[in-house]
């Protein structure tokens, strides 16, 4: 599936943003709620048009977030966003071995697992133990690194050659792009794109270019 990434400082700029991708064909959307200015707990009753085909993420900063608030304030968030039963909601690795209780009331959505190095491509190795934690919880695994040489775009795509669902891995960054076109060939359950010109993570492709390239590899 393809998920539109939207960013903005108002629920206003999520909606408005989740109205044009899902018009234009994105499968799913996911609102960053750590980009919200003023991101209160009350407002995301504004978004419920949408949940049913939305990913929540309250992105912690280490891992390329702008929560605001402190972390107690951002952990309010997240357990109001899973109150909200979207499709999917999207927490950190680190998040979820530090705060288990939050799985306890998920209900009918969809968890992804998700990790992030901003920094780097660490090896094949490590990232296959990073993806057997992530695989502790019944959900999405999602691997995010940097890439600094086109090489390190074969370290993650080695994350789909093992049994089990094919996760959510590709690599960040202009030299990454690659990782994120053979993700969609190699069956991640999400690919995720920006509207043409709001690109929210380095080398997200736009979601009408996203469209075309899974057309063409569903023909090929």
């Amino acid at each position: 599936m393809l998920c539109t990434s939207i960013s903005g400082q108002s629920i206003d700029d999520l909606s408005s943003g989740a109205g044009e991708a899902l018009s234009i064909g994105s499968d799913l959307v996911e609102f960053r709620l750590d980009t919200l200015r003023d991101p209160r707990p009350g407002s995301l009753g504004q978004l419920a048009t949408f949940l049913d085909r939305a990913v929540l993420t309250v992105r912690r900063p280490g891992e390329g977030g702008r929560f605001p608030g402190t972390e107690s304030e951002r952990l309010t968030l997240i357990r109001a966003a899973i109150d909200q039963k979207p499709a999917y909601l999207d927490i950190e690795l680190e998040t979820l071995e530090s705060y288990p209780d939050l799985l306890s009331s998920l209900s009918s959505t969809r968890l992804i697992a998700s990790w992030h190095d901003l920094g780097r491509t660490p090896p094949a190795g490590d990232l296959t133990r990073v993806l057997q934690r992530a695989r502790n919880y019944r959900g999405v695994p999602k691997i995010v690194t940097t890439a600094t040489s086109p090489a390190d775009n074969l370290s993650v795509l080695s994350l789909y050659k093992g049994s089990g669902e094919p996760p959510a891995a590709f690599c960040m960054g202009e030299l990454g792009i690659f990782s994120r076109v053979m993700a969609m060939k190699y069956g991640s359950p999400i690919s995720y794109v920006s509207l043409p010109g709001r690109s929210v993570a380095p080398g997200q492709l736009d979601l009408k270019t996203a469209l075309e390239l899974r057309r063409r590899l569903s023909n090929a």
